[in-house]
């Protein structure tokens, strides 16, 4: 299994070069301002107004304006190559075309999804020129990991308390908070992209991350408490899985911790799920996965999804479009507005056609193996699966993580295959111009 070593700042691709620092200072600034931007998007995700995610979205195209003026004066530093950059880049220019091409049944939505779709590529974009070496990726790792542990504090904390207040202050006009969504799958989401990360380093590193072992117990607690039946289905199949590949490197021998020291760890983790989940109770969860049809009319939105996607296989009926469209395609008058489809990928085909499908599904798709290969990046695969009765990717307070996490997912292994330093800009001086390597 490869992993996320632990290395000092000295040892990254790179930072030998004397005239690499005021670069990597750039590459900081720009990963703080990304960050700052992935925490406010996801700390507003209760705001119904536009504006939060318009905010959002002005921020990324100015950091990805910015990065490029920088690129263009310095003459371009080398960012990874190969189709799957492209096809992500490829994604809002789909809602333009069917703009321009008048085959949207509403402009106004289109012009929404592709203003959402833009952002999120400029999240995988900014990802990619900000976690170019190891401690770059560690440290945003570690950034995530403790942000989405605050997130499950606050959950934890307003599930009995909140009255469907935000920070016990803001209405959300829902009777239940989980931190600051009102929806627990929506929360769910964000937590099974940040789990495998604190698990990861509890059993690569043992003691010396600690509080990895304590962040995984109370993130696993916050959603069995959340009561999401397939957020709690995939959060132990995370805890499972990751206890299966904490023993693979322990026989290998390439874990850091020590053996008696690792045992407990993998012990320890799920105790520690298990104790949090006696406290926020576990019986809401088990009392859903009681109830009869497990999704409900959730089939029926995918069934009708699924027609659409037949009647306009190429072009779809425009992105964002599934709410406007779907009452022609409807089996039942429901008693409630089906706003999305609740299965992104069959969503997909019915906004877009199977060509979007496949420029959304094909770079996922191609990050499982790596996901596999760093194992701190299998929430995305987990969220991938959710997908197929949610609608994670609209929802830019969960898609936004799930976008820098495959950026950093493809810069791991690009950083894995690629061991030359970094290409420098041109540094002038008093007797010409040189180029550091």
């Amino acid at each position: 299994m490869t992993s996320l070593p632990v290395k000092p700042i000295r040892e990254d691709i790179g930072i030998e070069s004397p005239h690499a620092a005021p670069y990597l200072q750039k590459q900081a600034v720009f990963g703080v301002c990304l960050f700052i931007l992935l925490a406010y998007c996801t700390s507003v995700a209760f705001v119904p107004q536009a504006w939060a995610t318009q905010f959002f979205q002005i921020g990324i195209f100015t950091l990805v304006a910015v990065c490029l003026l920088l690129d263009i004066r310095r003459k371009r530093s080398r960012l990874p190559g190969g189709p799957m950059p492209w096809l992500i880049y490829a994604i809002p220019f789909w809602g333009v075309f069917q703009i321009v091409a008048h085959t949207t049944a509403s402009t106004v939505e289109t012009r929404e999804a592709t203003l959402r779709w833009g952002a999120l590529a400029g999240v995988f974009f900014l990802t990619q020129v900000v976690a170019r070496t190891n401690t770059a990726r560690r440290n945003f790792l570690t950034a995530f990991l403790a942000f989405a542990t605050a997130m499950a504090v606050l959950c934890m904390t307003q599930l009995f308390t909140s009255d469907g207040r935000v920070l016990w202050i803001f209405p959300s006009g829902f009777p239940d908070v989980y931190a600051t969504f009102p929806s627990y799958n929506h929360y769910a989401e964000l937590i099974e992209v940040a789990l495998p990360i604190g698990l990861w380093r509890a059993v690569r590193e043992g003691w010396r991350a600690w509080w990895c072992v304590l962040a995984g117990g109370v993130m696993y607690g916050s959603v069995i408490g959340s009561a999401s039946r397939t957020g709690a289905l995939l959060c132990t199949l995370e805890v499972l899985a990751m206890l299966v590949v904490g023993l693979v490197n322990f026989r290998k021998g390439s874990s850091t911790a020590p053996p008696g020291f690792a045992v407990a760890i993998l012990l320890l983790v799920p105790a520690l799920a298990g104790s949090f989940t006696l406290v926020v109770g576990w019986e809401r969860v088990w009392q859903r996965f009681q109830l009869n049809g497990l999704y409900g009319a959730r089939s029926e939105f995918i069934m009708a999804a699924m027609d659409m996607a037949e009647h306009r296989p190429i072009t779809g009926y425009g992105l964002g479009t599934f709410p406007e469209v779907y009452q022609r395609y409807a089996l039942h008058d429901l008693p409630f507005y089906a706003n999305h489809a609740h299965n992104d990928w069959a969503e997909f085909a019915a906004d877009g056609g199977f060509p979007f499908l496949l420029l959304v599904l094909i770079p996922f798709a191609a990050a499982i193996p790596a996901a596999m290969r760093n194992p701190w990046g299998m929430g995305l695969i987990a969220v991938m699966v959710h997908a197929c009765v949610d609608f994670p990717f609209p929802r830019a307070a969960v898609s936004c993580w799930m976008f820098a996490m495959l950026g950093l997912i493809y810069m791991a292994e690009w950083g894995s295959r690629n061991s030359r330093p970094l290409v420098m800009p041109p540094i002038k001086t008093k007797t010409g111009t040189h180029q550091s390597k």
